[in-house]
């Protein structure tokens, strides 16, 4: 109930993550649209705003250049204070040819007006006292203290259209008196025109007095009835005047981003490629979870021990009931398996290194090994490794413990069962050898030819059972530890050459020759029979697999306090799938029943125990297709163990 609990949450969990990322997709794909639309429209506006502020300087700059052209005329009166009218039409006739947006020019000594060009339109002007139309005592004085131009306008013209005053201050020469101003009135049609007051986009334009702006008056340019929305503007400002010039675009600013169809199908495509992304994954990591949950369910109920170590330290980080049953708490580390017991309760000399295996193969398979159990009695484990690196970059290693206490038994069973047999078979076969070998050697008379080759066939089957048989009982006495062993000191080179010597025969009818290497002159601690029997079983093995015309070579190599005796062939080699069993009972490279070479498959199996039961060990080195080489090692003896001998 509880992990079907677990199970829902996580699943909700990871629907629940898959709708907050889409949540979040959508917000910020909003945010990103919102940000380019705004982004847009300050560029639109940024643009306009250039554009206005172009058209105002131009606006002023053409005003100016205009009233600036009149400036020369008030030079001339301010030195000739009493021009004449021929002058003063004269030299306004030059100005207007200057000056096109100009519509009158009047001299008004004393603010009042005497002349003005040109005549026709403009006469109902002459005797127009300024102070008392448009200028007041305020503007008066601002004209003789600052002594420059002074604007007002927009005005309404008599003749028609919109017009724009300017009053320039005139002081006498000679005097420095103030004279008066000239009187300057400019059409603001035609400026508008000079200076194209138009826009190059669709869109509104207008200019305001900017006390009337402030008011939402009417513009004096530009259509009143526009509906402003946030109108760039720019200021327009000269003495007596404050204007306000503001533009927008036709259908208003921009309610989204420069190319929306593309933009928003790049969010679209890119938001759905994320979330496609992210169901993904979390499907992943959902189903990731299932196989976690039937991983650990097969973890909790297998019928064998796994453990789950750390790789840098060895220590336990979990372990299913049937490891905690077989070990209790002392397989607590890793180390614990270094100590590997055999049969009769002994260290294992060759002690295995786990960890060490692990780094240089990824897994091992079929160690097999006594080790104590919960209540300290030793029990038969089968070890199988395999290391792991995880996505943290933590290395472990899973450990698979087997007991074969049953299969010990049944093998216990099965090795008295052929130990009873070929104890049975050994005492009529030993008669039937002797009757065959005195048959066949003519002891109870002359046989014909042809009986003579059958009963010495017969006998040389007999004696291949009977080593058989040998082998059988030697095999089941070293595994029960039954074997007597006899240690003492025995001289390595004279063993050897004894060996040769026995086995030179069959070496010789295989066209195999013989060959001895480099030889210490060393003595080792052993059972000088027994060592003699597992230097055999190594040099029948070389002669059976070498080719004809091949040669076996025998050499002694002193490694410190260790003596290794090496038979080396020229043979196909060991096959690597063969390598982890060749010292099994039984094993055969080639178990068919057709395999070339002959022979119990014990001769192996029997010298290893035969090598542990001396604290020695056998090993080998093999490239397949390029012969093998097997060697027995044993410590040497020593100095106080030769002053005893």
């Amino acid at each position: 109930m509880m992990i079907k609990t677990r199970s829902r949450a996580i699943f909700a969990l990871v629907w629940l993550a898959r709708v907050a990322v889409l949540a979040l997709l959508i917000a910020v794909a909003l945010v990103l649209d919102s940000t380019a639309t705004q982004n847009h429209r300050s560029d639109v506006r940024q643009e306009w705003q250039a554009r206005l502020n172009d058209k105002s300087l131009k606006l002023q700059s053409t005003i100016l250049q205009n009233v600036q052209t009149v400036w020369g005329l008030a030079a001339n009166v301010s030195v000739q204070p009493a021009i004449s009218e021929a002058d003063f039409q004269k030299l306004a006739a030059v100005i207007f040819a200057l000056a096109p947006q100009l519509r009158n020019i009047g001299l008004a000594p004393d603010l009042t007006i005497r002349n003005i060009y040109p005549l026709e339109g403009n006469r109902a002007a002459l005797g127009l006292d300024l102070t008392s139309q448009s200028l007041s005592p305020t503007q008066v004085a601002e004209l003789k203290d600052s002594r420059r131009a002074l604007f007002s306008g927009p005005i309404n013209l008599v003749q028609g259209g919109q017009g724009m005053a300017a009053r320039i201050p005139i002081f006498e020469n000679e005097s420095g008196q103030f004279w008066g101003v000239i009187s300057v009135i400019l059409d603001l049609n035609r400026l508008y025109k000079a200076v194209e007051m138009t826009l190059s986009e669709p869109g509104h334009l207008a200019l305001f007095r900017t006390s009337d702006l402030a008011r939402e008056g009417d513009p004096f340019f530009g259509d009143a009835t526009t509906d402003w929305q946030d109108p760039v503007s720019t200021e327009l400002s000269m003495p007596g005047i404050d204007w306000t010039l503001i533009a927008q675009p036709l259908q208003g600013w921009p309610e989204h981003p420069e190319s929306p169809v593309f933009f928003r199908s790049l969010l679209l495509l890119v938001g759905s490629l994320i979330f496609a992304g992210t169901f993904w994954l979390t499907s992943l990591l959902l189903r990731d979870y299932q196989m976690q949950r039937r991983f650990w369910g097969l973890f909790e109920l297998a019928p064998f021990g796994i453990g789950l170590y750390e790789s840098q330290n060895g220590k336990l980080l979990r372990a299913n009931n049937s490891f905690a049953k077989l070990f209790g708490n002392r397989a607590n580390s890793l180390g614990f398996f270094n100590d590997v017991y055999d049969h009769a309760n002994r260290i294992v000399p060759d002690k295995p290194d786990i960890s060490g295996l692990l780094k240089r193969d990824m897994r091992f398979s079929g160690l097999e090994g006594y080790f104590p159990d919960a209540h300290n009695e030793l029990n038969p484990v089968l070890l199988h490794g395999l290391a792991l690196d995880e996505q943290n970059g933590a290395p472990v290693i899973w450990l698979i413990a087997e007991d074969i206490s049953e299969q010990k038994k049944a093998d216990r069973a099965k090795s008295e069962f052929i130990s009873i047999v070929s104890h049975e078979l050994r005492t009529p076969l030993t008669s039937i050898a002797g009757s065959l070998g005195l048959i066949s050697n003519n002891a109870a008379g002359e046989l014909p030819p042809k009986a003579s080759r059958l009963a010495g066939i017969a006998y040389r089957n007999t004696q291949q059972l009977t080593l058989l048989i040998n082998d059988l009982l030697d095999i089941e006495k070293l595994v029960a530890g039954k074997m007597a062993f006899h240690m003492d000191e025995c001289p390595v080179a004279e063993m050897v050459q004894e060996c040769l010597e026995r086995i030179e025969s069959y070496a010789a009818d295989r066209q195999v020759t013989l060959k001895t290497g480099h030889m210490d002159d060393v003595s080792v601690r052993a059972d000088r029979g027994r060592l003699c029997q597992a230097l055999n079983n190594l040099l029948s093995n070389a002669i059976k697999f070498s080719p004809e015309q091949s040669e076996v070579t025998v050499s002694c190599e002193q490694l410190e306090q260790t003596l290794r005796i090496s038979v080396c062939d020229q043979g196909p080699g060991i096959p690597d799938e063969f390598r982890g069993r060749i010292f099994q009972k039984f094993s055969q490279a080639d178990s068919s029943d057709r395999r070339a070479k002959g022979g119990t498959g014990l001769g192996l199996a029997i010298t290893r125990e035969l090598m542990h039961a001396m604290g020695g060990d056998v090993a080998f080195e093999s490239e397949p297709g390029q012969g093998a080489c097997f060697w027995l090692s044993l410590p040497l003896a020593s100095t106080d163990e030769k002053g005893a001998t």
